[in-house]
């Protein structure tokens, strides 16, 4: 797992970017966003070299966040909000009492973490701690999200772009096409029935339309409560198959939202059943493709 935008830009607020060395309150010689390693007083660097030392301190720290996954199976809001708190404190490792905490006892403790080598309560960590503390609890939501049968993830396009979502599948897949870098995917509706689409078809699956931002939804014209919305419908074409062929495979996956168009499929992960065809941009309901 990597950190998404949303985690980058939290730890990019409260490390801010200097360009030239100074002693951070640990008393270590710093640069850039919080880099510490092999800095030296007097030393100066450009924007471009703090942006590439701070992708080299997220590795390291992403490694230190991951190496417990087994334990806590992060979400990406958790994942987030651990590599924050490691890239200031050096690991997890104390927090996690070498992963025997629970998750809940992780999210409380976070809170502890405010004080300097010399005691002293520092305001700007009370802060960042509370910061982390929500992000965190928001990737419990997610898991309840998900015990409660939804799966939808969000990743961000420039963290996350290559990351597979399934064996065919990738997360830039799933993107708006207005460019953002926000990114909801079903994760689980991928897995399971638009892979099992590539699986039966042993073909590729273009997929022309997936999470869209409301701005974009509202630019193409898309119903205003559209499952695009939430990341949990897809515009789905299968090279060397028609739409009918790919409907009619969908329906026997339990997929309960199918609109057959003249030149894709949308399927989405609806709890009510709708299936429906496309007649002359009015959808025809029908009992089955």
């Amino acid at each position: 797992m990597k950190t998404s935008q949303t985690g980058i830009d939290m730890i990019k607020k409260f490390e801010g970017c200097r360009l030239d060395s100074y002693k951070c309150p640990e008393g270590k010689w710093t640069v850039g966003y919080g880099h510490t390693e092999g800095v030296r007083a007097g030393q100066k660097i450009s924007q471009a070299q703090a942006e590439a030392y701070l992708r080299t301190d997220l590795e390291k720290f992403e490694k230190l966040v991951a190496k417990y996954d087994n334990v806590y199976r992060w979400t990406q809001n958790e994942f987030d909000a651990m590599v924050s708190f490691a890239y200031n404190t050096g690991s997890i490792d104390k927090l996690t009492v070498n992963g025997k905490r629970t998750k809940e006892e992780v999210s409380e403790k976070i809170l502890l973490y405010v004080k300097d080598r010399n005691g002293n309560v520092l305001q700007g960590l009370v802060k960042r701690r509370k910061e982390e503390q929500k992000l965190f609890l928001a990737g419990e939501k997610e898991n309840a999200s998900e015990a409660a049968g939804g799966a939808v993830r969000t990743y961000s396009l420039a963290a996350d772009g290559n990351k597979a979502v399934s064996a065919n599948f990738k997360v830039k897949e799933f993107r708006c096409k207005d460019g953002s870098d926000k990114i909801l995917v079903d994760v689980d509706f991928v897995r399971d029935k638009l892979q099992a689409i590539r699986d039966h078809f042993d073909a590729p699956v273009t997929i022309n339309s997936a999470y869209r931002t409301a701005e974009h939804n509202a630019k193409v014209k898309g119903a205003k409560a559209s499952y695009h919305l939430q990341g949990r419908a897809f515009d789905i074409v299968v090279k060397g198959h028609t739409p009918q062929e790919v409907a009619r495979y969908a329906q026997t996956l339990g997929i309960s939202g199918i609109i057959q168009y003249n030149g894709f499929v949308h399927v989405d992960s609806r709890e009510a059943k709708y299936w429906a065809r496309d007649n002359g941009g009015k959808a025809i309901k029908v009992k089955g493709f």
